[in-house]
């Protein structure tokens, strides 16, 4: 097969015999067609092996989500000579689970299973952090006063030792 004929890759959603899309077959053909190894690919791309396989055998829960599969997808394609958008738009359906959160406008996260509160945990952690610092900024100063290394008339007449 030329390199021109190998670069073709069906991106219909038509289904193979276990009803899934064939692009995985086609991705496989192609790197077998030039004659490379998965590990060849994968140094070539900086994927492992097994992603490398999961993503021929359709094996999605195998994969990474979101934006991670996006470039496994297109690095593997532009190395195959492929269309990456082309195919990327035909795995869409596979690559939605992994939509990644975002804030709202409360701070909070959004994500596709759901809100996750972040301002109440960030505030209770947030408060904690700042008493331990008073206190020990607090410490600090009592301990230069106890030891007479702030000037006197830094201090309130009362913390003063001559009592002017």
């Amino acid at each position: 097969m030329s390199d021109n004929a190998s670069a073709t890759v069906s991106t219909q959603p038509g289904a193979n015999a276990a009803g899934q899309s064939a692009v995985g077959d086609a991705l496989r053909a192609l790197r077998v067609s030039k004659g490379w190894s998965l590990e060849e690919v994968a140094g070539r791309i900086k994927f492992a092996p097994r992603q490398i396989a999961a993503l021929e055998e359709e094996r999605w829960a195998d994969l990474p989500q979101g934006i991670s599969l996006r470039g496994l997808v297109r690095s593997y394609a532009r190395l195959l000579g492929a269309d990456p958008e082309a195919i990327i738009a035909s795995l869409e359906p596979h690559m939605r689970g992994g939509a990644p959160a975002r804030l709202t406008n409360q701070g909070a996260l959004q994500s596709p299973r759901g809100t996750i509160p972040a301002e109440e945990e960030r505030s209770s952690s947030s408060w904690g952090w700042l008493v331990v610092i008073l206190l020990v900024i607090a410490a600090a100063v009592a301990y230069g006063v106890w030891q007479g290394w702030l000037p006197t008339h830094w201090l309130p007449g009362w913390l003063s030792r001559s009592g002017h």
